[in-house]
């Protein structure tokens, strides 16, 4: 009987184990590669080659920001969890997660004008006009939440 249910919970943590590996499902995953939006552009391996090496650069390049990001957001929690908040404190946390998130929106740019430059001018007109890999209204915060949780979601009180 004891060798039955362990056997049955091994089996268990398995399936476990195998859903989360399977919870990506099919279709685009993580990693580098071009965009949803570039699938109809007809890429040549050497475009596509140049669009990885310069995503992969920009990851490369982003990381310690990144990481810096994540100490500054955990420094500002923090500051919301002191006994006596001190405001001069959380705007000054607040402004150095400002000024990185601007770096990271140059970095973006920047990257963002080297893949478009790496296109025929008939690839860039065959792309969207609001965006590689971004869907109708996600230029705004409401259109990000309405791609995010449907058209009528979200936080607060409904009247």
């Amino acid at each position: 009987m004891k060798k039955m249910l362990v056997t049955i919970g091994m089996v268990g943590v398995m399936a476990l184990t195998a859903a989360t590996a399977f919870a990506w499902g099919p279709g685009m995953g993580r990693g580098f590669g071009p965009n949803p939006g570039m699938a109809d552009v007809n890429l040549s391996p050497e475009q596509v080659e140049k669009i990885q090496k310069i995503q992969a650069d920009r990851y490369a390049e982003m990381a310690p920001v990144r990481t810096e990001m994540f100490t500054k957001r955990t420094e500002l929690q923090n500051l919301f969890r002191e006994p006596v908040l001190d405001q001069a404190k959380i705007v000054a946390k607040q402004k150095e997660m400002t000024t990185l998130q601007a770096q990271m929106q140059v970095k973006a740019l920047a990257t963002r004008t080297a893949v478009a430059e790496t296109l025929t001018p008939e690839q860039r007109a065959q792309m969207p006009a609001f965006g590689p890999g971004m869907g109708p209204g996600a230029g705004s915060e409401r259109g990000m939440r309405r791609m995010m949780m449907g058209p009528r979601m979200g936080f607060g009180p409904r009247w």
